[in-house]
């Protein structure tokens, strides 16, 4: 007696057919009592004029940032909730903080990273979650730069506020740190 070819497989499909239901039981039955936590992406890109980076602001609002090479301009905002127009945009030339001269910039490039912080203080001088490092890439000398923020910015309609970026501090990597005892 010769066994079909259907009848030769039967016991694999019925293996398998049996731990995908036992699987599909066990993931629908487990359930987790703790929430899955929140993931914040923060994106960076530079071209041959310019760089971009998104950063988080405050929960669930971005800001957008963009960089200039050519006239240091540093600018960005954040999206108001309810218009979809920017309900704050900010400001701040970089030249002069990373060190370059007035008049003798040539083709300078710029590197734009976003990195989260959490500042404490008066609300008064409130700070967004995240800062910008702002690198020039001949010398390695990196400015953060803080924004500041407040909830209250945009929930006005009465069109976009305008806010200086913060320079917080410089890193200078070639000879302008502290020496190491």
């Amino acid at each position: 007696m010769t066994l079909s070819p259907l009848s030769r497989h039967w016991p694999t499909a019925a293996i398998a057919v049996a731990a995908a239901a036992v699987g599909a039981a066990i993931g629908f039955g487990w359930r987790s009592e703790s929430p899955l936590p929140r993931v914040a992406a923060m994106t960076s890109l530079s071209h041959d004029s310019f760089a971009v980076c998104t950063a988080p602001i405050d929960g669930s609002i971005e800001g957008f940032f963009i960089l200039d090479f050519e006239t240091g301009d540093l600018t960005g905002g954040v999206l108001n909730a309810t218009t979809s127009k920017f309900g704050v945009s900010y400001r701040c030339n970089v030249l002069k903080d990373l060190g370059f001269k007035a008049g003798k910039v040539k083709n300078p490039k710029f590197l734009l990273v976003p990195g989260m912080a959490n500042f404490g203080g008066a609300s008064g001088s409130r700070m967004a979650q995240s800062v910008l490092y702002v690198t020039d890439a001949a010398t390695g000398v990196t400015v953060a730069y803080g924004i500041p923020w407040s909830s209250q910015q945009t929930a006005g309609g009465s069109g976009p506020v305008m806010a200086e970026l913060v320079p917080l501090d410089a890193a200078r990597p070639r000879g302008g740190g502290t020496k190491v005892q």
